[in-house]
């Protein structure tokens, strides 16, 4: 994910995203003309059409596995897979994706070139009026030197009209700083857009309005209000969020409460998805190396703790089950997360079950699913029984 920060400070345009649980089948990918995204498509009809093979879909999906939309947790492993196969069969936006995975790399030359292969096709599909192929062509213009500020605007406001939320977030905080003889200065819009889109869940949009409310722009400063949405986009595996809430953590200013152990794990969090700002902060700081890789700081049970797996999980199922502690489903809720997102099949499977049941989290059937399948996936019995069971309600 890349700042503008030379207009925007600490707003992100786009981000990086969610742990997709369903395989490629790009071998019998298929072209379909007139696809088209639009306000009404759901996550799970963009799931199921790059699973069946459409090259438009997967690059979608590619998209939303880097950028979080729709509550996707960020997953760019998975991302650059389905951009791939939606390169590889001739669509754009596969392309286009795989840019913006180099660019997070550093690698410029590589993205230089992805750019440049998406550029035409992408233009004309902008052109046919496709939202999404709109607002990659105006963060292509927006960025890529030479670059078209102008034209970018004019895309992100066409592709908002047509409800693309990562575009709504985009010119939304835009808005709210303005651009100096090309975009007026508009607190009213940029915040009405930033909260159509936060309605979506876009990881874009709860990022910009987090820092939205920490700078003061456009909304009356309130660190707290700043710090919820920033832990809105930690749960989704935001790596500058992630960084941003750890630095605040640790150094406990503008009315946050210091808590190193906290600020510690989320920071080696987003340096553990190659966050360069997060390297460079820990290895600026003395014994910063205070709080386990595997689990975010916000689930430890006790300050300053480093505490394996297996006793993170076995303290997890207590809260669940209230057997030795007094049962507290948010906490477990807490502790089954960032386990279940590093890939431990029985953690993804409670968080299913929480999901689907409501308990310690807001009720998801559709995550319920997605995290019920990751654990049967990697092999988990009672998931697969679970799937089965359950399925009327999926």
């Amino acid at each position: 994910m890349i700042p503008y920060s030379s207009y925007l400070g600490k707003f992100i345009i786009f981000s990086i995203t969610i742990l997709s649980v369903f395989g490629l089948h790009g071998n019998n990918s298929v072209l379909v003309k007139g696809e088209k995204w639009t306000s009404s498509t759901t996550y799970e009809q963009i799931v199921d059409k790059a699973r069946l093979g459409s090259p438009y879909f997967q690059g979608i999906l590619g998209i939303f596995l880097r950028s979080g939309e729709a509550g996707c947790a960020v997953n760019i492993g998975l991302s650059k897979e389905w951009s791939l196969a939606s390169s590889k069969n001739g669509h754009p936006f596969g392309a286009y994706n795989l840019a913006n995975l180099a660019m997070l790399k550093g690698r410029f030359e590589e993205a230089t070139q992805y750019y440049q292969d998406a550029a035409l096709l992408l233009q004309r599909r902008a052109s046919d009026g496709d939202p999404v192929a709109m607002y990659c062509m105006g963060e292509i213009d927006f960025q890529v030197i030479p670059t078209n500020v102008r034209r970018a605007l004019d895309f992100f406001k066409k592709s908002a009209q047509l409800g693309y939320p990562q575009a709504q977030a985009t010119i939304g905080a835009l808005y709210l700083k303005g651009l100096p003889g090309l975009l007026e200065q508009d607190h009213k819009e940029g915040i009405s857009l930033l909260s159509k889109a936060v309605t979506q869940k876009s990881l874009t949009a709860r990022f910009n309005l987090a820092m939205a409310y920490y700078n003061g722009d456009g909304v009356k400063q309130d660190t707290k209000k700043a710090s919820q949405w920033l832990r809105v986009a930690v749960r989704q595996n935001f790596s500058e969020a992630q960084y941003t809430l750890g630095v605040m953590l640790l150094e406990g200013k503008d009315g946050i409460q210091k808590n190193t152990a906290e600020g510690v794990g989320f920071l080696k969090a987003a340096a553990s998805q190659g966050h360069q700002p997060a390297i460079t902060y820990l290895k600026k700081r003395d014994g910063g190396e205070l709080v386990s890789n595997t689990v975010s700081a916000s689930a430890l049970p006790m300050s300053g703790t480093t505490i394996s797996d297996v006793k993170l999980l076995e303290s997890a199922r207590k809260y669940f089950t209230g057997v030795g502690v007094v049962k507290n489903y948010k906490r477990a809720f807490g502790l089954f997360m960032p386990l279940a997102q590093g890939g431990n099949s029985e953690a993804a499977r409670f968080v299913g079950l929480m999901k689907l049941t409501g308990k310690g989290t807001d009720k998801d059937v559709g995550s319920a699913k997605e995290w019920l399948s990751v654990a049967a996936q990697k092999g988990d019995s009672i998931a697969r029984r679970m799937l089965e069971e359950y399925k009327s309600l999926f």
